[in-house]
């Protein structure tokens, strides 16, 4: 994550003096087989498991850990979980990450995740026969295995008393992010390999729950991530992977590749087939068809794993999550801005007074997203400090929420300038936007653009000549600089004659000679065969600054690699009325010299879709109507009583239902003499009866007379409420036979 940490707190820390205290904790995971021991540092901390430090998790699986404490005390501490990316280890107890936490007063708990290094690794899968009896591989963070590793293991922590166990924060960057965000979405849950869910407990019954986390650069749906389909649309409150009717989408090919093989040198992957839970071998083999897909039961089955198991934005949200600080990268090809708006909106939509916030600039992975300049991270961790301390540790100010972002700049390693808003949705008060009327052709396969865009950072240029076999549109010059803050949307009928086509979308600030592409995106168009067919899609959002006399172009292409791998049996696809909706911080009306910023359009929401929160019309008023005054009763089956025994004398009891209905809202139901059901004001006109019908007689006698008595049972102060009421009528039955 490579978070700062201010020179003054490291050497104060250094200044620290051990105490007897501060050898307090001996050890951690007492309760286990494997006890860790723990080693006071020279300025205090205690350390536990710098080198290879082995649990065993739930399941027979190794784990490697590490935790670390603060100068001073034996706890119990607030702790935050600090995890790492992919092909990486626990972190080092020494290194800025855990240094920043510890120096905030926080226990620091790091783990290697299964499948990776001492947790079952590619080295260690191979030699200890534990990794592959317990099928210790990569699952590719899924929330029983990897997320449930560390809650088993701060599950012990708790057991031990060193840690809070409902103070626990959680944060990491990229597969380490991924775990952050799964961790509060499920907050005080476990998933269980079954997929039911289950309350988070420690081994010995603690309650235990997340209490905030700061998530960096990650994805919330890892199906999107790595094959994208066009689906998402920030404007919406709920955007799943096959949302809209959309299909299995395009492999991210240079980022799949440099993946897997990382994960194929360093980690421990399942045989191809042997586990559909964990199939990354299999998957890559699939997405590296490139298609068809529809028909492919494999292909149905990968992205239904991959939603439902390895993806927080698909997590049973029956509860608010966990406080949430999110944030990602603008250039960030991998796991851009988009990945933290869907989940955004979601928890908006169903918890829209559950704490959460976005933080994005420009970071994450590299070469496209930059490090992040000093000023940026710097920024970016006083808000996440605020955070945890407030939602964890309980102390400090609320943070103010809403959404920040860095703009992109050129140089990267300058400061971007800072916009906040209370919503994602207030972010970009203006739009400008681009007309295509006139029908232009994506044509297929085209001529590769001159850029493949997968090395150098947003300041990268390349020349600004048009590709011929795309379908390009421009803004037109402006004298004034104006700034772009959010998705590039693209509105158009699309003619698709081929199930596999794809259409790859660029969007670059143009400067004379030279272009850098700001943006970038890629649909699986609906309406195959339809002839042209309205729908909507979006480029990756941005923040950037337009200087005066810059154009802003649009690409449409057939091709995209080697960002993009390109579907076999890809056709030509023509575009017509197109729209680009460019949206600016800039306010409506703003005179930008040969531009003028309009307000934003009636978003375009396609079946199968809702407005998100912030973009639906909200008007606060009063219904009302008048009722008339009801009381009204309506009985059920009559009564009927068993057979009689002549000669014996006994009760016999009969019921039924009498439904009562008052539109007079709660009161007390009476009864008055000889039986009027009253509701306050309100009287039942006639009053209640009950009459025996003829039947049958059997006994010494035919038509022997019979002494009946009647006594109903309804009490002078029954509650009654709205609606329909209930309530059993009983009868008693007396004979008399010589």
């Amino acid at each position: 994550m490579r978070r700062m940490l201010a020179a003054a707190a490291c050497a104060a820390a250094a200044l620290i003096v051990p105490s007897a205290a501060d050898a307090a904790i001996p050890q951690v995971f007492t309760k286990t087989a494997t006890p860790i021991n723990c080693t006071v540092q020279a300025n205090g901390q205690r350390h536990c498991g710098s080198g290879t430090a082995q649990i065993t998790s739930w399941d027979g699986v190794p784990l490697d850990v590490a935790v670390a404490f603060p100068a001073g005390g034996d706890g119990p501490f607030p702790v935050i979980g600090i995890f790492h990316g992919w092909g990486g280890t626990k972190l080092s107890l020494t290194g800025t990450d855990v240094q920043r936490a510890l120096g905030r007063g926080y226990a620091v708990f790091t783990m290697t995740d299964r499948g990776w290094g001492n947790s079952c690794g590619r080295v260690m899968s191979l030699a200890d026969a534990r990794c592959r009896d317990n099928k210790g591989y990569i699952r590719l963070m899924h929330n029983a295995y990897e997320v449930r590793d560390a809650q088993y293991a701060l599950g012990q922590l708790a057991d031990d008393g060193v840690i809070e166990p409902q103070r626990i924060g959680a944060t990491g960057g990229s597969y380490g992010g991924g775990i952050s965000l799964a961790l509060g979405a499920l907050r005080n849950r476990i998933q269980l390999p079954n997929g039911s869910l289950m309350p988070w407990t420690s081994p010995l019954g603690e309650p235990m729950a997340i209490a905030a986390t700061i998530p960096e650069f990650t994805w919330s749906d890892l199906a999107t991530a790595l094959n994208p389909n066009g689906s998402s649309l920030d404007y919406v409150a709920q955007a799943p992977y096959s949302g809209g009717g959309h299909r299995v989408g395009i492999q991210k090919q240079s980022w799949n590749n440099s993946l897997y093989l990382g994960g194929l040198a360093l980690g421990y992957y399942a045989p191809i087939g042997t586990d559909p839970s964990a199939d990354i071998v299999g998957w890559k083999a699939l997405t590296d068809t490139g298609g068809p897909y529809d028909a492919n039961p494999a292909a149905a089955g990968m992205v239904d794993e991959l939603t439902k198991n390895h993806s927080g934005y698909y997590i049973d949200d029956s509860i608010p999550p966990a406080p949430a600080l999110l944030a990602n990268g603008w250039n960030d090809d991998l796991f851009p801005v988009d990945e933290s708006l869907r989940y955004y909106n979601k928890v908006r939509a169903k918890h829209p007074s559950a704490p959460i916030s976005m933080f994005h600039l420009d970071f994450g992975h590299s070469p496209r997203a930059a490090s992040g300049s000093t000023a940026d991270r710097a920024a970016l961790a006083a808000v996440e400090n605020a955070w945890l301390d407030y939602y964890v540790k309980g102390v400090g100010e609320a943070p103010r929420g809403g959404v920040d972002i860095l703009t992109s700049k050129c140089p990267v390693t300058g400061a971007g300038t800072r916009y906040h808003a209370d919503t994602w949705a207030q972010l970009a008060p203006g739009e400008l936007r681009v007309e295509g009327a006139t029908a232009q052709t994506v044509v297929a396969p085209g001529t590769a653009p001159s850029n493949a865009f997968t090395s150098g950072d947003v300041c990268t240029t390349t020349s600004s000549a048009d590709n011929a076999s795309a379908a390009t549109y421009k803004t037109a010059p402006a004298t004034k600089a104006y700034t772009l803050a959010g998705s590039p949307t693209v509105i158009a009928k699309l003619d698709v004659k081929g199930a596999n086509d794809m259409v790859a979308a660029r969007l670059y600030d143009v400067d004379g000679a030279t272009q850098r592409l700001i943006a970038r995106g890629v649909v699986r168009p609906l309406g195959v065969g339809a002839g042209p067919t309205e729908q909507v899609f979006q480029l990756h959002p941005q923040a950037w600054n337009v200087l005066p006399g810059h154009v802003l172009k649009l690409e449409l292409l057939a091709q995209d690699s080697q960002y993009l791998r390109t579907p076999i049996g890809q056709q030509s696809v023509g575009v017509s009325d197109l729209q680009l909706r460019l949206p600016l911080v800039d306010a409506p009306g703003t005179d930008l010299g040969g531009l003028t910023v309009g307000a934003p359009a009636a978003k375009y929401v396609p079946a199968g879709y809702t407005l998100a929160r912030e973009y639906a019309t909200q008007t606060d008023g009063t219904v009302g109507g008048s009722v008339p005054a009801t009381l009204s009763l309506t009985l059920g089956a009559p009564a009927t009583f068993g057979a009689f025994t002549p000669g014996v004398e006994r009760e016999y009891t009969a019921s039924t239902i009498a439904t009562v209905t008052s539109s007079a809202g709660d009161a007390a139901l009476t009864t008055s003499e000889p039986g009027h059901l009253t509701n306050g004001a309100f009287s039942l006109p006639q009053p209640l009866r009950v009459e025996l019908g003829k039947a049958a007689w059997t006994g010494p006698t035919a038509n022997e007379a019979v002494a009946v008595t009647f006594k109903q049972s309804i009490g002078r102060t029954d509650a009654l409420r709205t609606g329909a009421y209930s309530k059993t009528l009983t009868f008693t039955l007396s004979t008399t036979n010589p």
